[in-house]
């Protein structure tokens, strides 16, 4: 069945390619192998670039580095046991094991939230403040953070765009009804996607005109300080759409530009430290997000940070300790949560981070600031 497309016609699946050289006869083929989706995830998701802005690539080393995005040295060797911590790695074969679904698995910390995202020149002198001093939450400290985990987010997102020709032969050997519902999953996804990577792009100008600059005049930063390392560390950028306490806080499904936020979660060298920074101009969403964290008393707020990271985020890194001496419930419902963040096609919560009562060990809070702003309250 053609859908009444010819076959010199272009096809209506939207590639632009011709009927008979994409979806014709497409229920005959033979499924896409797993290894090779797997090949083409793990091939594109590792393609090398440096972050740094334009106007320095010409320093590049040319050697492009597995960069950390949660620091190493100070942070996940914290929480590992024997070098290994727990992360969540999407890979085809473990979801179509799971059922859509990921338990974590060890990984060495030599591994653990890496991309190939700078060149070793540029990831040296970019983050020396971070990486070679204690953390003080400093103006520039706090952007720096923030830079990496929204480079990150950059490279992920643009990564997910170079597999549309993969995820478009995800209906091969499949009815036409069945091609149908697929493709139009693929355009929906597609499009939700292109509107991301537009907005870490402007993003991403943004962090690197500052970084030209020097100036972290605009520069906000809420903190929140741990005795011991948090067993929870991820390092991430989002467009925040509610709050802790279930309010909207913007449409990330409007046509303009929207407020962005990126959060590390890190030991500081002599304290835990759970950064979420912004800039001044998006201060009406992100305020409001940190107001309704605010809120939350330091017995609950752990359990909050848990819900915003295994809802939102991929890359967290977990103690090994910590996580095994959860029980198997608790478990899994942080697996169903994080499932949710992995797959693209899974339905939303209206009002994921409000308390949802699930226990979990308390983490002890030492103290709460504002970097840029006076905090509320």
């Amino acid at each position: 069945m053609g859908l009444g497309v010819k076959r010199n016609e272009k096809c209506w699946c939207g590639s632009g390619r011709k009927f008979k050289l994409c979806h014709l006869a497409r229920e005959s083929q033979a499924p896409i192998k797993e290894w090779e989706a797997e090949r083409a995830f793990r091939d594109e998701f590792r393609k090398p670039t440096c972050s740094a802005p334009v106007d320095w690539h010409p320093c590049c080393s040319g050697r492009i580095i597995r960069a950390h995005t949660v620091p190493r040295s100070g942070s996940l060797n914290r929480i590992a046991r024997d070098g290994h911590v727990y992360a969540f790695i999407p890979t085809i074969e473990n979801l179509n094991k799971n059922a859509g679904k990921l338990d974590p698995v060890l990984v060495g910390v030599h591994s653990a939230s890496t991309f190939t995202g700078f060149c070793s020149v540029h990831d040296d002198a970019i983050f020396a403040p971070v990486e070679k001093l204690s953390f003080t939450a400093s103006a520039e400290q706090c952007f720096l953070l923030g830079y990496r985990a929204m480079a990150r987010e950059r490279y992920t997102k643009e990564s997910s765009v170079r597999m549309s020709s993969i995820r478009r032969l995800a209906d091969r050997g499949k009815g036409v009804d069945r091609q149908i519902e697929v493709q139009m999953l693929n355009q929906l996804f597609e499009y939700g996607l292109a509107a991301g990577v537009e907005d870490t792009i402007a993003q991403m100008e943004g962090y690197s005109s500052r970084l030209m600059t020097g100036d972290y005049g605009d520069v906000r930063a809420y903190v929140i300080e741990t005795v011991d390392p948090p067993p929870v560390m991820c390092s991430a950028g989002w467009l925040p759409s509610s709050d802790f306490d279930g309010n909207e806080l913007q449409d990330i499904a409007a046509p303009k530009r929207l407020a962005a936020m990126t959060v590390t979660s890190m030991w500081g060298g002599t304290k835990g430290a759970i950064v979420f920074q912004w800039f001044a101009q998006d201060d009406d969403v992100c305020r409001r997000f940190i107001g309704s964290l605010d809120r939350v008393d330091s017995a609950g707020i752990g359990a909050a940070l848990v819900r915003l990271m295994f809802e939102h985020f991929e890359n967290v890194h977990i103690s090994p300790d910590w996580w095994e001496g959860l029980p198997e419930l608790t478990k899994s419902s942080l697996i169903h949560r994080m499932a949710r963040s992995a797959n693209m096609f899974a339905r939303q919560l209206d009002k994921p981070l409000i308390d949802d009562g699930l226990a979990l060990p308390e983490w002890k809070i030492e103290g709460r600031f504002t970097i840029g702003y006076t905090r509320e309250g």
